[in-house]
Order: C-alpha cells, then sequence, then structure tokens
C-alpha cells in the first residue's frame, strides 16, 4: 500500500498533536473518578481515519498508543489495552463513515462509533485482561465515556469539514477508479 506525501504529512501532523494532547491538560480533562481523566487524545485519529483512511487513522491510533503507554504503565495496565483500540479508533472511524455513505450525519456517528472503540475498548480489555473489575469499570465508562463522546461530537466535525477541502479524495474513491 502506497501513502501519498499528503497523507503521510496529515498522519505526522495529527500523530504530533495525539503527543501534545496526551502530555497535557487539553488532552486529559480530570474527573473524580478512578481513571482520574476524560480524554481527547483520540480525536486527532478519528480525524486521520476519516480524512486520510483507515491506514492513515491506525497510524496516528498507533502514535496515540505509545504516546500514552506511560499513562498505562503508572496505573498497572496490560499494553493490550493500550494499544489495541487505538490502533482501530481511525479504522472504525473509516469504515463507519464509508458504510453511511458519507452522508450528512456521518461524520458524527463515525466520531461516535470510534469514541466507544476508545473507551470501551481501552476500559473493557483491562478488565478482560485483570486490570479492573466491571465494577470498577461501569461508573469510568458512564461518566468518562459521556463526556468524550461530548467532545468528539463537537471537535471533530468542524475539523473534518475544514481538512476536506484539502484532502477531497477518499480511499474509498480510488478504491473506485482501480475497478
Amino acid at each position: 500500500m502506497k501513502l501519498s506525501t499528503k497523507k503521510m504529512v496529515l498522519a505526522g501532523v495529527l500523530g504530533s498533536i495525539s503527543v501534545l494532547l496526551s502530555l497535557t491538560p487539553i488532552g486529559l480533562i480530570p474527573v473524580p473518578n478512578l481513571s482520574g481523566s476524560a480524554t481527547t487524545i483520540h480525536i486527532p485519529a478519528i480525524v486521520a481515519g476519516i480524512i486520510g483512511g483507515p491506514v492513515v487513522g491506525a497510524l496516528v491510533g498507533l502514535v496515540l498508543a505509545f504516546s500514552t503507554m506511560h499513562l498505562f504503565f503508572a496505573m498497572g495496565i496490560n499494553l493490550i489495552a493500550c494499544f489495541l483500540p487505538r490502533i482501530g479508533v481511525g479504522v472504525v472511524a473509516y469504515y463507519v463513515w464509508v458504510l453511511l455513505k458519507k452522508g450528512p450525519g456521518a461524520v458524527l456517528v463515525a466520531s461516535i462509533a470510534a469514541t466507544l472503540t476508545n473507551t470501551m475498548g481501552v476500559l473493557g480489555l483491562a478488565v478482560l485482561l485483570g486490570n479492573f473489575s466491571w465494577q470498577q469499570v461501569v461508573p469510568i465508562m458512564a461518566l468518562n465515556g459521556s463526556l468524550e463522546l461530548v467532545f468528539s461530537t463537537i471537535i471533530v466535525f468542524p475539523l473534518v469539514k475544514g481538512l476536506q477541502r484539502q484532502f477531497p479524495q477518499t480511499e474509498l474513491l480510488n478504491m473506485k477508479k482501480r475497478w
């Protein structure tokens, strides 16, 4: 698979934003529960997936996972719970967006699906891997998940609409041309 220079730059810029968000209070908003914070750090991976396609989304998700490893080490959480959902965020966003035929609400639904992939994936795997119990995780899912859904739906839509002018062709259009 060949990535265009424009998409590599997009992955680099959004990956850098992920790193910045993971190291600042902008990406980790304090909440009163076991996790300590709701996140906005997954938002660049969502934007990357919708604008750049599943590979760009996965690359930004991988950068996100590496940049948040310190949080998982600090809490003693298995790194599988850090990497798998984060890599999947941009991929899920892209395929939900395409499945909904890029219609008017597709960006919002893709944002919601990708945010749930992040929140439910990280916390669900942390439970399945024995780091937490469901009793500990359900309140986090309720509070953090709600906040993260609100953040992502408010922030992703204008970012995607603005970037679509710079990235008019998607992976789907390129695939149609090949057939």
